[in-house]
């Protein structure tokens, strides 16, 4: 009588439709075809997909407004960019205008940066290089400075815009001495869905 019973349990557990939701059920995608007739196993189909799938990039561009100090002294900045993002990682040609006191910069950069989480709040931090072409009362010259930085993404603002804030500290090369500056900005990146 006990294997009679195990029987039909074993049998009513192979009709259960895949798409039920008792906890016997099978998830579409886990390598099970339970189709009438074919009972099979696929092996290994999902990390096929996984390994040809290429990663979808995504454009955007933006703008970020915020303070800045160069050299000890403040003033204000604005950044205007595009990215291309691919899973976690961006790339964002830039270019960064900010003045302070009798100082103004204009930069050309790009910017790598790394996602550390892909929350609707993403920290994430960047590097990259500049050229920049700098001028104040004494120095006018043409040079490249390293960019570091962090900041966060806010992607639950709004469906047509990401928030974001930054912090970087870039280091300008310069004949009489390193020049080193902060900026902090606030802006948005629009998504082209």
């Amino acid at each position: 009588m006990k294997r009679l019973i195990a029987l039909v349990f074993v049998l009513a557990l192979l009709w259960v439709p895949a798409d039920s939701r008792s906890q016997f059920a099978v998830q579409e995608n886990a390598g099970v075809d339970l189709s009438p007739g074919k009972l099979s196993m696929k092996s290994g189909d999902k990390d096929k997909d996984k390994k040809n799938r290429k990663p979808k990039i995504s454009p955007s561009a933006g703008f970020g407004i915020g303070v800045a100090s160069i050299d000890g002294q403040v003033g204000f900045t604005f950044t205007a960019l595009a990215e291309l993002r691919a899973s976690q990682v961006s790339v964002l040609p830039q270019v960064t205008y900010w003045n302070a006191d009798k100082q103004t910069n204009f930069e050309m950069g790009v910017v790598s940066q790394f996602y550390l989480t892909s929350t609707p709040v993403s920290p994430y931090v960047d590097f990259g290089i500049g050229v920049n072409f700098y001028d104040s009362d004494t120095l006018n010259f043409s040079k490249a400075s390293l960019i570091a930085g962090a900041g966060l993404e806010f992607k639950n603002f709004s469906k047509s815009f990401i928030f974001f804030v930054d912090g970087k500290y870039k280091l300008i090369a310069s004949n009489t001495g390193n020049i080193p500056c902060f900026l902090i900005t606030a802006g948005m990146k629009f998504p082209f869905h």
